[in-house]
């Protein structure tokens, strides 16, 4: 439940920098020009992803932290939906790194 890293606009950042600086420079004429709105896409879904971001993931993770130590400390033994809310983010992160796995 603590954020992956790197996160989704990372990726893209990550994506569209080495787009514009190892694979566009060596195409030419229509290739190029799909190259760079490829890139440019990957910068307008990076800013999308970014802006859907918790503004503050250091109080995400402190809540994160806090069901974890509740879990580790049995407090959650008898909480009903504990196994549903993990299930849920396990499949939710499953579904995002790998759609074909289920």
């Amino acid at each position: 439940m603590t954020p992956d890293r790197p996160d989704a606009a990372e990726l893209l950042a990550i994506a569209r920098t080495t787009l514009m600086t190892e694979i566009v420079p060596a195409l030419s004429g229509e290739q190029r020009l799909a190259g760079l709105m490829i890139a440019n896409a990957l910068g307008l879904a990076g800013r999308e992803v970014a802006a859907r971001m918790p503004p503050d993931e250091s109080a995400v993770a402190a809540e994160d932290r806090a069901v974890v130590n509740s879990i580790r400390a049995g407090v959650l033994d008898h909480a009903i939906d504990i196994h549903d809310r993990l299930l849920r983010d396990a499949e939710a992160r499953v579904a995002i790194a790998n759609p074909k796995y289920r």
